[in-house]
Order: structure tokens, then sequence, then C-alpha cells
């Protein structure tokens, strides 16, 4: 799409177009919480509210920013990644909960993922690992993209860099912008907030029946949370040369109740609102500072 169709066409889904004259996007996953984003910003203008995608634009410290809902789960994420990036949206932070696969997480503190394990149909369907369920349409696994495989090895490591390598029962992963993880990292270090770092797992199920069993896998392989949009923000990123990020809020703790959880944050839970509150913060703060 050409730069003039662009600024006079809305994008079908997120009724945008090039008038929002950003390049930076904060998505949550809520409509409510592009509110709670517009609180930090001056200039704020109303962009758009159609299905999940509620839209405003506003100033942070000098930079024009775009705070999009995306719903819930991978399909309305991509659709919406796809879009932005058709308006010339380079830089996108997802902000969102997360259950907490780790006993030391807590309510609250921040998980930085520097990759997403592709539990979800959406990122395996870019990434090529989807199996179809017609087994005569394996042929279509051909990559959507330069070739590149995004797997990590069986037992994910926190501390290793994610590589480009096929190897037998690896687990997928897509993965994160590094320039822009390592910025909301080192500002998280200077806003001194509390973080980890480490894999997300994505999945389209959560209310599942076998979830507690394959939360406990992944919890023996190093992943820190579970959460639905992660990887699909960072296998459309990966396709369409976007520098992504995800920062998410611990909202339920590990083995804790997920209906429980998930209500005392709507709530407005003590801990687990303040954590809303920094997770905006840094990645407003990243943004504003990240050459653009």
């Amino acid at each position: 799409m050409s730069n003039t169709e662009a600024t006079t066409v809305k994008m079908p889904h997120i009724q945008l177009d090039a008038s929002i004259h950003a390049t930076a996007a904060i998505l949550p996953g809520d409509p409510a919480r592009v509110d709670a984003i517009a609180a930090f910003l001056t200039d704020v203008r109303e962009e758009g509210f159609n299905r999940e995608y509620k839209s405003i634009t506003g100033t942070y410290k000098g930079r024009r920013i775009l705070a999009i809902s995306t719903g819930m789960g991978g399909p309305s994420t991509a659709i919406c990644v796809e879009e932005l990036a058709d308006l010339g949206v380079t830089d996108l932070i997802r902000i969102g909960s997360c259950g907490a696969l780790q006993r030391d997480l807590r309510l609250g503190q921040l998980v930085i993922c520097d990759r997403a394990v592709c539990d979800d149909g959406t990122s395996q369907t870019y990434l090529d690992t989807f199996a179809y369920a017609a087994p005569e349409l394996a042929y279509l696994r051909k990559p959507d993209h330069d070739g590149t495989s995004f797997t990590d090895t069986d037992a994910i490591s926190t501390d290793a860099d994610i590589a480009a390598r096929q190897r037998p029962n690896a687990i997928c992963c897509a993965p994160a912008d590094s320039s822009l993880t390592n910025a909301c990292i080192a500002m998280a270090q200077k806003l001194r907030l509390p973080y980890a770092v480490g894999p997300t797992r994505s999945h389209d199920a959560l209310y599942l029946k076998k979830k507690p069993e394959l939360d406990a896998f992944y919890s023996t392989k190093g992943v820190f949370a579970s959460d639905m949009e992660t990887a699909s923000l960072f296998a459309v990123g990966a396709i369409r040369h976007l520098r992504t990020a995800s920062i998410l809020n611990t909202v339920v703790e590990w083995e804790a109740d997920l209906r429980d959880g998930i209500s005392s944050y709507k709530d407005g839970e003590a801990a687990a609102a303040r954590g809303e509150q920094d997770e905006i913060l840094l990645a407003l703060e990243t943004l504003a500072d990240i050459p653009y």
C-alpha cells in the first residue's frame, strides 16, 4: 500500500488511517486499559472504537503515541499489528496480564518477555509450524517469511539468546525484538520497577482442563508466565520487520486459583493495579527514550 493510500483509506478492522501520525503503539488487550493509558498523555485524541479495537493518540515527552486495544487472543492481535504496520507503525509494546509459571513471581511484578512459546494457532500459522487438519495440506507449510526458523531448545534456558536453528523436538518460540526489549529492561532498571526477564507461553484456551498440567510442564522448562497474545505479536513483528516487546503484569501467582486471581485484578487488587500502572509507565518511557 502506498503512503497516499494509507493516508486516505481506513484499515478495515482497526478503522484508522495514517492521519494518526504515530510510529509507536502501546497494545493493551482490554479496551478499558486504553483509558488508563490516556491519563499519562497530553493532547489526547480519540481515534476510534470498532469491534475490540479502541484507540487514542496522545503525546508523551515529545513522542506521539497510539494506544489501541487488541482484544483477547492471537487472531485479533495479529490483525491489529498487520494493519498498524501498513500505517507505518514500527515500534509496538504489548502491555497485558499474565499468570505466573514460577514460584518467585509476585502479584504486580512485571515480566519483560524475551520470547514466547507458540502454543497458539496464530503464531504457529505465521511461523509455519501449524499442523492443518487435512494431512494433504502439509505442502502449505512453507515459509511466509525469509525462511528463518524461530525455534529454541527443548529445555528453554532463561539466559540464552534466541537462536535461528531447527532441532528435533524443539519448542517453537517467537522472538521479541532484542533492541526494543533491551530498552525496556534498561528503563525498568532506571525506574527501579520490580521485573523479571524471560519467556511467556502464549495459548488459546484459558479454561482448558489440562492447563495445570501444561503449566507445570512449562514451568520446569524455565518459562516464566502464561498469556494469550505475545507470540502472535512477536511472530507478525518478526515477519514484518517491526520492533516489538511485551511487558506483562502478574495477576495470578503460581498455582493460585485462576478465576479468583483474575476477579481480584478486575476488582482493583492493590498489587496488580500497581503493576498495571508500572507497565504503562515503562512502555511510555521506553518509547519516548528510544531513537525513532
